[in-house]
């Protein structure tokens, strides 16, 4: 994160500029740097011997500003899984670094959430080496405004990197999130899907980057994003970007953009279901599907009742 003489942090930045017009080449949030409590770093090591039971990570910020660091170590062919529950009262930034060394893997959840007027950072990046692999869902809700960056870096040859990400945004909030990968091993795979609703007059800005370097030969990137579009003065922006410096590589984008049409609201209304309950339906399928793939019972429980106890707010 940089700070500037504004007092502002620069954050979730596209690797190279594009799309000027349409300012989303960054995200700026207000912060107040000279008063930032430092909450240190916690450092993890998962290894062959540790490995049995998942890591935990829960972590709220307080009224004010204040940073964490979380560093995570994955061993040699070590399998992990790291639950991370982040929220916060005030502005809070949470920079977590993950390493991965040969023929790792790490199965990621990141829950992230605000208060109403609060604000929460979260950067997430992850170091791949031959044979690595992260499998990250992020789950975006809460009232406050969220600011998702997320960087990987499949080195090695043969890592891999997916992304499920979904969100809930609503009243005026904020989403904003950040995926970046950088492919520089040969035979790297990465799939980033994302899928969120926004009602009354939320906005969300999601930058999609798939950046294949030189000597990156036979890797594959997708990446999608559907957004269900629930109130007249809603804003979304989709920002997908590859960029290519190697000839032997396949990389795709795709999103789609949608309302709730006529012919579906027909469909409900026919059923006796209101408007308002349609939208609360589709909003929540649009992310629950996510949600239900986390294996931890108690967490997905937590997370579908949080995302029950939101959309019941707007009824």
């Amino acid at each position: 994160m940089n700070v500037n003489t504004t007092q502002q942090l620069v954050v979730n930045k596209l690797p190279t500029r594009t799309w000027n017009h349409l300012n989303v080449n960054e995200a700026t949030i207000p912060w107040n740097a000279a008063e930032t409590a430092d909450l240190g770093t916690d450092t993890y090591i998962i290894t062959a011997e540790n490995r049995t039971q998942p890591l935990h990570i829960r972590l709220t910020g307080a009224e004010g500003c204040s940073r964490k660091h979380i560093a995570v170590d994955v061993a040699a062919g070590v399998k992990a899984t790291v639950y991370m529950v982040l929220d916060t009262q005030g502005s809070f930034a949470v920079e977590t670094a993950f390493k991965l060394h040969d023929a790792a893997s790490l199965r990621l959840v990141q829950v992230l959430g605000a208060r109403s007027g609060a604000l929460l950072y979260a950067k997430t990046d992850a170091d791949c080496a031959p044979g690595a692999g992260v499998d990250m869902t992020q789950i975006l809700m809460g009232q406050g405004d969220l600011y998702s960056d997320n960087e990987t870096e499949l080195v090695g040859d043969g890592s891999r990197y997916s992304a499920q990400i979904g969100y809930l945004g609503r009243g005026s909030q904020t989403i904003d999130v950040n995926v970046v990968v950088n492919h520089y091993g040969k035979n790297t795979e990465c799939e980033i899907d994302t899928s969120g609703a926004l009602k009354d007059a939320a906005k969300k800005v999601f930058r999609g980057t798939i950046d294949f370097k030189t000597g990156s030969a036979n890797s594959v990137g997708n990446e999608r994003e559907t957004v269900l579009m629930l109130g007249d003065d809603v804003v979304n922006k989709t920002v997908p970007l590859i960029l290519c410096a190697e000839e032997n590589v396949v990389g795709n984008h795709g999103a789609t953009i949608g309302e709730l049409d006529d012919e579906t609201l027909f469909y409900f209304e026919s059923r006796g279901i209101s408007r308002e309950q349609a939208e609360n339906i589709l909003a929540r399928a649009s992310i629950e599907r996510f949600a239900r793939t986390v294996d931890d019972e108690a967490l997905r429980a937590q997370i579908l009742q949080t995302l029950e106890e939101e959309l019941n707010d707007d009824v």
